[in-house]
């Protein structure tokens, strides 16, 4: 029974970072590996803050193997003088104190991406160990912490005479394990936050190494450094995609609070560009001070209303919208846009340590001032331009409207009060959608056993004939006219597209797509897949789709059986159960040995190694440089960027955040971005390894990776060269080579009893074993479908499910050598 008392006694005050450890998820939203990571990006953005500042042009990053993180900068170095009235140092300070820093007032930052002043405390307060060393002043200042508290005083040192002028910090922090359970990192993730960064600061030179991720050497360093802002941003993201207009229309201008007309408390940079392509789908990246803003704010709102508005009254002004369409909608304009939209401002108001949204009132009112104005004038200077987007807007109206009689006809908006369902679903009696789910089927096979195995309590089923329409390549109309697909809407009853989706009306919590573990059950997969992601996306951010995994073989031996769900799982069931009596001794380290479900292990990662290897000579890649490129340590970061003009002198670092935003644009205008590439004018950098030219696409393909990695597990094993092989006390091979050992052992298997089968086809399992094995909550393994990465997600799906057959085809040339398993009819 809880205390009945209730008295100042029972009041607790956490004081200093307590509060921070206590309940982290309020600073950095999570425990998990984004909580992790955003720790990195906590401790980056300030060197960032420095480089929009104008006092640091290199930001280094080291991941290292103990999975702590070192963050470098040549920027001015944390102060470390005293604090008049505090007796610490500023140093320590801004370490161990919450709402401390620079941030707060005008006079060191007119913009930052830290407004709230606890990033580098909140990162000091959740790690095992931090050290931080401050270049200022000539000297070396070094002082050490551990999870918040100070271990070591300020420790100073006269830098040598010729690093005696250099400035920045730099800070190695470990993750506290008492905090993060798993401390992991996705170098991909991280990799692609610190190029948007690069994008978003032109000329910041931005270098991330990660020893932490050795299994994916040589690939686990980047430097990112561009010039050409978020024009060549979009430039990039639009490289793959068909763009409708050459000229990419940029918006970029400064707010002072000195003009009355802006209505703006400090400075405000505005800096958008865009480019429509031939997509269907809206892709708008927007950022505040370098920090993502996923859930947008009022500089997204702004763009928007003014970019409505601008292409509206252009349309109407040179009679481009025709008498059966008077004017376009914001969906209509925004089809096939692609946009990169970065505010930088003195005291932005984001929602929440996370800043996922931007408040700021006042910034709507600035990106739509710039917008009107500049945006009216890209369109009367680029007229062929400003046509081919009011021709793609119109042809979006059009289609919206013929969508939307179709919807009318398939949607039934009162599907929640007993409105008319697929006459195909096998409904569940539970009327609460959070306790209800909903399995999509493929056929009426998997279906019958589907409706005898499922509890109808709370599970629904419904069966989906053949494969439905590839909605990439569809308009909305013709699949809202695909049965297939307008049974499914219906179903799920919440409507489609970002402005009719109405969460609120999702009859089912959990929409699992279960599917046959066959090509055709693959296939059928990613059309469902493609459908919610470009029609539903909010279910998937809301985490309501999910996948079901059927087990791949039923293993068996004697009276005991077991359900597999992976490759891996199959072999070591099978080494368990068939290789019991064996065991590998290598011949001279006779400390190498292994056993049972070890032999497994061993001989699938032989198999795999031969097999990639051979795949390698099929590409005419001569044996000794294959061995080369995977053994030599020295070839491990062979670079095959082309040379830098090194005859040019540096930039010198803008003075101030004034300097910074008054740069002449003709300064720059004609230089040649550094990311543009023309494939005919540069020669392509190749390594002469062993009398053979190694180049870029060989270094990097994805099965020399694969071996490179398998060697990481296999090498002291192939060094070995011989091993004994026993079945029990009998010994029934000496020397045999490692490349012998899976058939050696597969030739000595106890196989007596013991049976394996495969299941491609859920029709093919009984409707009780459907639900032991993929239904029964208790037992079975779903994958929740999440979509993180926004910009990679739509890249994938357009180049695996769009029109255009060269990136498809690039792809499929690139990864052939890495399937695995080929049906053939």
């Amino acid at each position: 029974m809880a205390n009945t008392k209730y008295t100042s006694e029972e009041i607790t005050v956490l004081k200093g970072l307590e509060a921070v450890r206590k309940r982290p998820g309020m600073y950095i939203g999570t425990t998990g590996m984004e909580g992790v990571q955003h720790l990195i990006h906590e401790i980056v953005d300030n060197s960032v803050d420095e480089s929009m500042a104008g006092f640091c042009d290199t930001v280094e990053i080291l991941l290292n193997e103990d999975g702590s993180v070192t963050v470098t900068d040549n920027g001015r170095g944390i102060p470390v003088d005293v604090k008049k009235g505090t007796g610490k140092s500023a140093l320590e300070i801004v370490m161990t104190t919450l709402h401390a820093g620079g941030k707060f007032e005008s006079k060191s930052y007119q913009v930052s991406g830290g407004l709230h002043g606890v990033g580098a405390s909140v990162v000091n307060a959740l790690s095992e160990h931090l050290s931080v060393s401050v270049k200022r002043d000539g000297f070396l200042h070094k002082q050490e912490y551990s999870r918040g508290k100070i271990v070591t005083e300020i420790e100073k040192s006269p830098l040598d005479a010729a690093i005696k002028n250099e400035t920045g910090t730099s800070i190695t922090f470990l993750p506290d394990k008492e905090i993060f359970k798993n401390v992991d990192y996705d170098y991909k993730k991280i990799t692609d936050r610190f190029r948007q960064m690069a994008y978003l600061n032109p000329n910041l030179t931005i270098r991330f190494k990660s020893n932490f991720h050795s299994s994916i050497w040589p690939n686990n360093s980047t430097t990112f450094r561009f010039t050409g802002g978020v024009e060549s941003y979009v430039r990039s993201l639009n490289r793959s995609r068909a763009p409708i207009h050459q000229n990419i229309a940029a918006i970029n201008g400064t707010l002072s609070p000195d003009d009355s007309k802006s209505k703006v408390d400090t400075p405000v940079i505005v800096d958008i560009a865009f480019q429509y392509n031939e997509t269907f789908q809206e892709n708008v990246l927007s950022f505040a001070n370098c920090i993502v803003t996923p859930e947008g704010g009022t500089h997204l709102t702004g763009f928007r209303r003014s970019l409505t508005r601008a292409i509206n009254n252009y349309g109407k002004k040179n009679g481009l919208l025709k008498d059966d369409l008077k004017d376009v909608s914001g969906e209509d304009v925004r089809e096939g846009l692609m946009a990169v939209i970065s505010v930088k401002l003195g005291e932005p108001q984001f929602e929440g340590q996370t800043k996922a949204k931007l408040g700021n009132p006042e910034i709507e009112s600035a990106v739509t001032s710039l917008m009107t104005q500049q945006l009216s004038e890209y369109l009367e200077d680029n007229p062929n331009d400003a046509k081919s987007i009011l021709e793609k807007a119109a042809t979006a109206a059009r289609a919206r409207e013929a969508a939307k009689k179709a919807r009318d006809m398939v949607i039934r908006k009162n599907a929640m009060e007993g409105g008319a369902l697929p006459g195909k679903l096998a409904d569940c009696t539970e009327k609460d959608p959070a306790k209800s789910e909903l399995f999509l089927v493929e056929g009426d096979s998997a279906g019958g056993s589907a409706k005898q195995g499922r509890d109808r309590n709370f599970q629904a089923i419904l069966p989906l004939r053949g494969k439905i329409l590839n909605v990439e390549k569809a308009r909305p109309d013709k699949m809202l006219g695909h049965a297939e697909i307008a049974a499914l809407i219906t179903a799920t009853g919440t409507g489609i597209g970002l402005e009719d989706y109405d969460a609120s009306k999702l009859r089912y919590h959990k929409i699992v797509i279960m599917t046959d573990a066959d090509v055709d059950g693959a296939h059928i997969r990613t059309l469902l897949l493609t459908f919610f992601y470009r029609n539903m996306p909010q279910l998937i951010g809301d985490g309501n789709l999910f996948i079901a995994q059927p087990p791949l073989y039923k293993g068996v031996k004697g009276k005991s059986s077991q359900w597999l769900y992976s490759e891996s799982e199959k072999d070591g069931w099978m080494a368990e159960k068939v290789y019991g009596k064996l065991k590998i001794v290598g011949t001279k380290d006779k400390n190498i040995k292994l056993e049972k479900a070890e032999l497994g292990i061993l001989a699938s990662n032989i198999r795999d190694y031969i097999e990639s290897y051979k795949g390698l000579e099929s590409l005419d890649i001569p044996s000794p440089v294959i061995e080369k490129l995977i053994t030599d340590s020295e070839l491990s970061e062979l670079s095959f960027d082309q040379p830098k003009n090194e005859g040019l002198p540096p930039e010198d670092p803008q003075a101030s955040f004034d300097d910074l935003i008054e740069v002449d644009p003709e300064e720059t205008e004609g230089e040649p971005e550094n990311n543009l590439v023309v494939e005919e004018d540069i020669p392509e950098i190749t390594h002469n390894v062993e009398g053979f030219e190694v180049t870029k696409n060989i270094f990097e393909h994805p099965t020399l990776n694969r071996l490179k990695i398998l060697y990481s597990e296999l090498g002291k094993y192939i060094n070995e060269e011989s091993f004994d092989i026993f079945k029990g006390d009998e010994s029934i091979s000496s020397k045999a080579s490692w490349r012998d050992i899976p058939y050696l052992l597969e030739s000595n298997a106890d196989n007596t009893g013991v049976s394996i089968q495969r299941y491609k086809g859920l029709g093919e399992m009984n409707a009780d074993q459907l639900w032991e094995t993929t239904m029964d909550p208790e037992n079975r393994v779903l994958l929740q479908v999440t979509a993180e990465d926004a910009t990679a997600a739509d890249e994938l799906f357009r180049k695996l499910m769009g029109d255009d057959v060269a990136p498809r085809r690039r792809f499929i040339q690139t990864n052939a050598l890495e399937v695995k398993n080929i049906d053939i009819a």
